[in-house]
């Protein structure tokens, strides 16, 4: 029962603190893959998803790089999540922007090719940058460009696993 009562809190502090354009600091446990990782905020383990992102799927291309970069970042030092519009998904899980000093988690993980830009209109404060840094790892050829993209985006894979899932049964 109190678990309920605590996420409960944790979402209404969550929406105060995103009107107020707030950051916090959090403490990372572990990555899932390259844009979702679980983190202690406020005394509950909870799980994070980066704003305007998508990267691949564990088991998808560049999927594994992903989440190892997210994992090597993450590890390297404080971590602050600054809030958009929207505090969270349809998944209960925490939707930010990470930063570390002047750094920011989404924008390094697009700029290195790892993931494509997502835009979502209640959550696209950072969307420009983010696409900008997209446009250089295209140009540049780095990841998932190297061989001009992934050969279906996270969410046509995401997709076709379910599909795939619900023709099994």
């Amino acid at each position: 029962m109190k678990k309920p009562i605590a996420s409960f809190i944790l979402l209404l502090c969550l929406i105060f603190l995103a009107v107020q354009g707030y950051a916090e600091e959090f403490r990372y446990l572990r990555p899932k893959d390259g844009d979702s990782f679980s983190i202690r905020l406020r005394g509950l383990d909870i799980d994070l998803r980066l704003i305007s992102v998508d990267c691949p799927e564990y088991k998808q291309e560049f999927g594994q790089a992903a989440r190892k970069f997210t994992d090597e970042w993450l590890r390297r030092g404080p971590a602050y999540i600054e809030y958009d519009n929207t505090t969270q998904d349809r998944y209960k899980r925490v939707l930010g922007y990470v930063w570390r000093g002047k750094e920011m988690l989404n924008i390094e993980l697009t700029r290195r090719g790892y993931c494509i830009s997502a835009y979502y209109s209640d959550t696209h404060k950072y969307f420009d940058e983010i696409k900008k840094a997209e446009k250089q790892a295209k140009l540049n050829k780095l990841g998932i460009w190297k061989n001009g993209g992934l050969k279906m985006t996270p969410s046509e894979f995401r997709k076709a696993k379910r599909h795939k899932k619900k023709s099994k049964k």
